[in-house]
């Protein structure tokens, strides 16, 4: 469950572990927030030094190292400001659990950033560290932790008497969690059926989704390569039997689901949609990304193909929520999203390596109980 020392992004937040040159900065939140974070833990001191940071900073080197933990600054999103700290401590490689525990500066509580702190590790520990439970735990009367925890998501299991140490002596504690809940039967499907959605009548389609199968490797290598300078800058399609195979690899995942656009009649590659880094429990969530093939795009091919998809990941995966990150340029992918009830929901920068550049994006949504445009 190691994983690379990592930035995570929110709209509004940078996760990134702490450096050397932070020493000073997080010290001084630390003073700060002495007897309001420090009523309920006991390293925030009135006199926090430099020093101390460091010390702490090369334990959270070492123990990410080992993969026992990840701990995080939280910062504004262009890095200036630090916001306070977040981690997965207490990692349990052989039972796949962890311990999931934050804190926000004394002057910028309460405007919720732990709680969106709180998810984004969530989604980490679930699609990342591939954990099989993560805890939270708040000592009773933290009411603002046991708020987070709530928002976040986590479901309360039990008080759990004298699991914490606060103040010199032992108190009961809530215990919250997660799990992600990924049913293996939820990825199962017949390849050569079309997705299927909640009973209900659908206008007649011109294509068919189906699973990724070894033997497409041929045509939709071909049509890949085909279509090189329709998708240039925006993505960059598999080219090679080793990327197909690769392709191939992460659609095996129960995480992951890749679809095939085919037309109906003639079973011809239109282009390929995905369904990534899904996460089940308190998110139910995905990311959706897609791509047409050259010759059939501005046909409205798509269009049939990602209702299809949000049909399959709403009505079939149960999920709540999809995600579609596109370049502020591409206005065919923005138009596309639009038609199919997305929303935009904020801008990212440099937030996808492209092509070996780091692109800004667009981050736009859908919710299963948002607007439900026409097919």
């Amino acid at each position: 469950m190691r994983a690379h020392a990592i930035a995570i992004t929110t709209p509004t937040l940078l996760l990134r572990p702490l450096r050397h040159g932070d020493a000073t900065r997080f010290a001084a939140a630390v003073r700060e927030s002495a007897a309001s974070v420090g009523r309920w833990m006991s390293w925030p001191r009135a006199d926090y030094t430099p020093q101390m940071a460091l010390a702490w900073f090369a334990d959270c080197a070492a123990k990410r190292r080992a993969g026992s933990a990840h701990e995080f600054g939280i910062f504004s999103s262009d890095g200036r400001e630090l916001l306070g700290g977040a981690g997965l401590n207490r990692i349990d490689a052989q039972h796949r659990s962890a311990n999931l525990g934050y804190w926000v500066r004394h002057a910028r509580e309460g405007q919720g950033i732990a709680t969106q702190a709180a998810r984004a590790l969530l989604t980490f520990g679930f699609d990342t560290l591939r954990l099989a439970r993560i805890e939270i735990v708040a000592a009773e009367g933290n009411a603002a932790s046991t708020a987070v925890a709530r928002k976040a998501g986590a479901t309360l299991e039990c008080v759990a008497r004298n699991r914490l140490i606060v103040g010199g002596r032992a108190v009961p504690a809530r215990v919250f969690a997660c799990v992600p809940m990924m049913p293996a039967a939820a990825h199962a499907q017949p390849a050569s059926k079309p997705v299927q959605g909640p009973r209900r009548t659908m206008p007649p389609t011109r294509v068919v989704l189906r699973a990724l199968q070894p033997g497409d490797a041929r045509a939709l290598l071909a049509a890949a390569r085909a279509s090189r300078a329709l998708h240039h800058p925006w993505l960059r399609a598999p080219q090679t039997p080793e990327q197909f195979r690769a392709l191939l690899a992460r659609a095996a995942q129960p995480d992951h689901h890749t679809h095939l656009v085919c037309l109906r009649d003639s079973g011809a590659a239109v282009g390929v949609i995905n369904l990534s880094n899904i996460v089940r429990g308190a998110f139910a969530s995905a990311y959706l990304s897609y791509y047409v093939f050259a010759g059939h795009e501005r046909q409205g091919l798509m269009r049939e193909a990602l209702h299809a998809a949000v049909r399959h990941a709403f009505g079939t995966l149960k999920l709540h929520r999809l995600e579609a990150n596109i370049q502020p340029g591409n206005a065919a992918s923005r138009a596309l999203l639009r038609a199919c009830g997305f929303t935009l929901e904020g801008f990212s920068p440099r937030y996808l390596k492209i092509a070996g550049r780091w692109r800004d994006h667009e981050r736009w949504a859908r919710l299963a109980d948002g607007p439900q445009p026409g097919c």
